[in-house]
């Protein structure tokens, strides 16, 4: 992947379903949704891939790298996408979990993404 991000914290998840690299992760071991609720919230981005069972390295703090579902805008407001895959979809000022620190021009794209805690209006 070669691109910086600048990991502060993590926690171990045990995943409760199939979990993508570079996703968001809720609180509940599968990825983030924008429905949110406690478990579905985001707690932060998977450092990789794990199975059923199996645990994650999920970075809670300060910045990571996750991928776009969309296209997003340097700067803008991000969330999870809303078909549960925990990709970077474009929030709201009173809906979202971090803020991209770059663009994304296309969906599948990697981007640096500040984490904040997951906010609803």
């Amino acid at each position: 992947m070669g691109r910086q991000y600048d990991k502060q914290h993590a926690a171990t998840v045990v995943a409760t379903a199939a979990i993508e690299k570079a996703r968001f992760v809720g609180f509940g071991g599968a990825h983030a949704t924008a429905a949110g609720g406690t478990s579905a919230d985001s707690m932060g981005v998977s450092e990789h891939a794990a199975a059923i069972g199996s645990t994650v390295s999920v970075i809670t703090g300060y910045s990571a790298l996750v991928e776009a579902s969309a296209p997003i805008a340097a700067h803008a407001f991000v969330k999870p996408a809303a078909d549960g895959s925990g990709k970077a979809a474009v929030g709201s000022n009173t809906d979202h979990c971090g803020k991209a620190l770059e663009a994304a021009t296309a969906a599948g794209q990697m981007i640096e993404v500040v984490l904040y805690r997951h906010l609803h209006a």
